[in-house]
């Protein structure tokens, strides 16, 4: 045990030290950037609320599951439960609304919506030992003010009626800074998207025919306009009428409508029109949902096809309007972000999920311990599905979320010149980064990539939100020639065939691939660019691959960007903590 003790009080040392560099979150909130989740209530700040970072009065919160009497069917023993907690809700004054929008399984994810428990039982801990399960109900709880909400918390807390509770933060899609409207692509012969297509090595593949299956990819964003004559044959129709958690879900769920009774409503129209096949008046963010379904899916186009045609296209609107200060703004609160994945989490089919890929590309610094739940249990059921994200357009090394949670595939975006990959200018980096992507690019006359938009055009647009879903129709791509892989054996397979030489070659982005002391080339952007040909064919890989291996957390300043930052505190770190894991494990198995 004494072999233990230094090097741990050393890598300790040196981890405060670390994490103390580089910090530009709030210093009065002790829980900013904190994924250690150290305390189970987290309360908005005063700055939070006054920036509107959070709804308002607005909590998402886990409510214990309280043990019943034997019932004689487990449906009429959860409905019981349900009632218990619909009591405590209905009996407080203090709560104006509120809708239960998951019941989840802390101890075991992967059983949280199977019927059987023999389904996937790894545990959210690992451990050689059969823990007793643990459920939570993740509920939405909206009360009359602040001080209400913070006092009927806590006493919730004290009575150990609940697990955690955690602000209902607002997150915002990762498209171009303001997301200003691109002049409109005029499509001719020599169409820039050959360039951008060839550049990830899926031209091969998008021209194959007999795909085994038809893999079905959620898209939460701003909605979609379904009636695109691109994007049409590429909608998901629910006419089965198989979830019944949503009204009226055609094409799928807008989740942004508050109702106590549901998850949301049909209306997934893009976010500032008021039906399909409508116009975008507007500069916000009215086209991106429809941008990223047509990357993924689009078809019938001369000059642009998705990365995955075969795929079909689940849309969750998670995107709403608020008017703030005299202008729009189009946030994504944490609330409807969990009714869209338990609206995705509805879908299934002979015990397996329907979905098998979700494209988040929206993030915003702040983390959330229900979302990442959830996210794990969804990967976890069955063959599971995969989540993929867009990084973050703030160029910074600070992790983005849902992107920065380990479960999820983050993608950075360079741009798609074979001469010169460059990362774009606004990308997010760091080590938690797994793979990257062409958002952007040369374009027609302005720069980004060719996709739909409402009312039956196109245009070029910029950013990380471009980049996931590329990787995530590439993943469509891989699961449209072999449906069998596991969400984890589906990620593994695209980051092990990512082509880091195009990513890191000499003279292109040295300066995010760092050397450090005791630790070697370090890639930030990722292991390498997606690529759609080895990704489905891994017999022809020939490039080792380089994955990147996520810390818990890294800061700006903290690492080695074109020579400056602490990197001697970094690589002293890895020196330590290396042996000391090893330790750890030796010392596990001797008891």
């Amino acid at each position: 045990m004494q072999a233990l003790l230094v090097p741990f009080l050393l890598a300790l040392s040196l981890v405060a030290a670390l994490f103390g560099c580089g910090r530009t979150e709030d210093l009065n909130n002790p829980y900013a950037d904190d994924r250690s989740y150290a305390s189970d209530i987290r309360f908005a700040t005063e700055s939070e609320i006054a920036d509107g970072d959070v709804a308002e009065h607005s909590y998402i919160i886990g409510f214990r599951e309280q043990p019943v009497a034997e019932a004689a069917t487990a449906k009429l023993q959860f409905s019981t439960i349900q009632q218990g907690l619909a009591h405590i809700l209905q009996s407080t004054q203090k709560v104006d609304f509120s809708r239960t929008l998951a019941r989840l399984n802390i101890t075991y994810p992967g059983r949280s919506f199977a019927a059987q428990t023999s389904l996937n039982a790894t545990p959210f801990f690992q451990s050689e030992l059969e823990i007793p399960e643990e459920y939570t109900h993740v509920t939405e709880v909206t009360f009359a003010d602040e001080a209400s909400a913070r006092a009927q918390i806590n006493q919730w807390h004290e009575q150990k009626k609940i697990n955690y509770a955690e602000p209902n933060f607002k997150r915002s899609t990762s498209g171009e800074v303001e997301d200003r409207i691109v002049s409109s692509f005029k499509g001719n012969n020599n169409t820039p998207w050959l360039d951008q297509v060839s550049f990830v090595d899926a031209i091969q593949k998008i021209g194959t025919t007999g795909a085994k299956a038809e893999p079905l990819i959620a898209v939460m964003d701003s909605g979609v306009d379904v009636l695109h004559p691109n994007l049409k044959d590429a909608i998901f129709t629910n006419e089965a009428g198989q979830n019944k958690q949503c009204r009226d879900d055609i094409y799928g769920c807008n989740t942004t409508v508050e109702d106590k009774e549901i998850l949301g409503d049909g209306a997934v129209y893009p976010s500032g029109t008021s039906n399909f096949g409508e116009v975008c008046l507007n500069e916000g963010q009215c086209d991106h949902g429809t941008h990223v379904a047509g990357i993924i899916g689009a078809r019938n186009s001369a000059s642009f096809t998705g990365m995955c045609p075969y795929c079909k296209i689940l849309v969750v609107k998670v995107v709403e309007i608020e008017e703030k200060n005299g202008r729009e703004t189009f946030p994504i609160k944490d609330s409807s972000i969990l009714a869209g994945l338990s609206y995705v989490s509805g879908f299934k089919t002979g015990g397996q999920p329907l979905v098998r890929v979700i494209n988040a590309s929206f993030g915003k610094f702040e983390s959330s311990r229900s979302v990442e739940l959830f996210i794990k249990a969804l990967k976890k059921f069955g063959r599971g599905t995969l989540m993929v994200a867009a990084a973050g357009n703030e160029d910074t090394m600070k992790r983005q979320y849902p992107a920065g949670f380990d479960e999820v595939l983050a993608v950075s975006n360079i741009k798609s010149a074979v001469s010169a990959p460059n990362k774009s200018a606004s990308s997010n980096f760091g080590m938690w980064v797994d793979i990257a992507a062409p958002g952007d690019g040369d374009c027609g006359p302005t720069s980004g990539i060719l996709s739909t938009i409402p009312g039956g055009g196109s245009a070029c647009r910029v950013g990380t939100s471009m980049a996931s879903p590329i990787v995530a129709g590439i993943a469509g791509l891989v699961l449209a020639n072999d449906p069998s892989l596991s969400a984890e054996a589906l990620e593994s397979r695209l980051m092990e065939t990512a082509n880091p030489t195009k990513l890191y070659e000499d003279g292109v982005n040295n300066s995010y691939r760092p050397k450090v002391k005791g630790a070697g080339l370090v890639p930030l952007l990722g292991g390498g660019v997606v690529n759609a040909l080895v990704a489905i064919d891994p017999s022809l890989d020939t490039i080792p691959a380089v994955v990147a291996q996520r810390p818990d957390a890294v800061r700006p300043g903290c690492g080695v960007i074109g020579g400056q930052g602490q990197s001697s505190s970094l690589a002293f770190l890895m020196i330590l903590l290396v042996p000391l894991f090893g330790l750890i494990r030796k010392f596990r198995k001797s008891i």
